[in-house]
C-alpha cells in the first residue's frame, strides 16, 4: 500500500509541478492525531501551475480525486515472488518496501462471542462499534504474517489504521482519520479489533503487551510537550498533555492496561515513545 500511495504521489507532482515528498515523509508515518493536522493541509492543496512551494486554496476536488484513486488501489499490491524485480519509483526507499518473510495471510473468523469474551466489560455502544468495523461492507482488513493489520474504512469518511501486534509489544505506525467528521467507532475500537485478527491468527490471544511503541511521531506539540523530560515528568506529560499521548491514554483504557512508565527516543526530529504497561 506504501508502494501505490507513492505512485499516487508521483503522479500528483507530475500533474502539478508540486514536489509532495515532504508529504510523502509524514503520510506512511501517521500516528493518530498528528494525522488529522497533515491531513488538512492534504485537503486544502491545489493543483496550480508548477511551484517550488505548497500553494494552499479553497479547492480541494482534485487531492480528494488523487486519494480517492489511492483508496481505489491500495489493497491491490500483493509481495512479489522473492526472485522477482520489485519497480522502485523516485520516492521509494529501501525501508519501505515489505519486510522478507512478511506475507499477507487469511483472516481469522471473529466471532461477537469471541470479541465479548476479550472485552467483557465493554458497553453497548463499544459493542456497536466493534461490529461496524468488524462489518465486510464498512471495513476491509489486511493480515501479515509479522503481525501487522491494515484497516481500511469502506464507507463513510475515510480512514485507515495501520499496526502491528506481536506478543509482548504492540506498535502503532498510523491511525488515520479525516478531522471534523462523525464517526461510529474510535481508533482505539478499531486497536482492538485488529489485536483480536493478530492474536487469533498468532495463537496468542488473551497475552496483553509489556510495552506499546508510538512509532515516528511527528506532531509538534507532542513532541514540544515531552521535549527534555525523563521519568514521571515525562509520563505525565506525554499521556495527559499531548494529542498522541491522550489517544494512548483511551487505547490503554480500552484494554484495562496502564502506564508504568514512558521513554522517549529521539530520531532525525522525530521520536520514538515506548510505554510500558501493566494491568489494572
Amino acid at each position: 500500500e506504501i508502494l501505490f500511495l507513492k505512485f499516487m504521489v508521483r503522479d500528483y507532482r507530475d500533474l502539478t509541478g508540486k514536489d509532495l515528498g515532504l508529504i510523502m515523509h509524514n503520510i506512511v508515518r501517521l500516528n493518530d492525531d498528528e494525522a488529522a493536522e497533515l491531513r488538512s493541509r492534504i485537503e486544502n492543496m491545489s493543483p496550480r501551475p508548477a511551484s517550488s512551494t505548497f500553494d494552499m486554496s479553497t479547492d480541494p476536488a482534485p487531492i480528494h480525486a488523487w486519494l480517492a484513486r489511492f483508496q481505489e488501489t491500495r489493497l491491490e499490491w500483493q509481495r512479489p515472488d522473492d526472485n522477482a524485480a520489485l519497480p522502485t519509483p523516485a520516492l521509494t526507499s529501501g525501508d519501505d518496501l515489505p519486510k522478507a518473510g512478511s506475507s499477507k495471510i487469511p483472516l481469522p473468523a471473529i466471532t461477537p462471542e469471541l470479541l465479548m469474551s476479550q472485552f467483557p466489560d465493554m458497553s453497548d455502544a463499544d459493542r456497536q462499534a466493534l461490529e461496524y468495523i468488524a462489518d465486510t461492507e464498512n471495513f476491509s482488513h489486511v493480515l501479515h504474517s509479522d503481525g501487522t493489520v491494515l484497516s481500511v474504512s469502506e464507507n463513510g469518511p475515510a480512514a485507515h489504521f495501520k499496526n502491528t501486534y506481536i506478543p509482548h509489544t504492540w506498535t502503532f505506525k498510523y491511525n488515520f482519520k479525516s478531522p471534523g467528521e462523525d464517526y461510529p467507532y474510535f481508533a482505539s475500537h478499531v486497536a482492538q479489533y485488529q489485536y483480536v485478527l493478530a492474536a487469533v491468527a498468532g495463537g496468542w490471544i488473551g497475552q496483553m503487551p509489556v510495552t506499546l511503541i508510538r512509532d515516528n511521531v511527528i506532531n509538534q506539540a507532542t513532541l514540544n510537550n515531552t521535549e527534555g523530560l525523563k521519568g514521571e515528568e515525562l509520563k505525565t506529560a506525554f499521556l495527559n498533555n499531548t494529542p498522541n499521548g491522550k489517544s494512548t491514554a483511551k487505547i490503554l483504557e480500552a484494554f484495562n492496561l496502564e502506564a508504568t512508565s514512558v521513554k522517549v527516543e529521539e530520531i532525525d526530529g522525530d521520536a520514538n515513545f515506548y510505554v510500558d504497561l501493566k494491568r489494572k
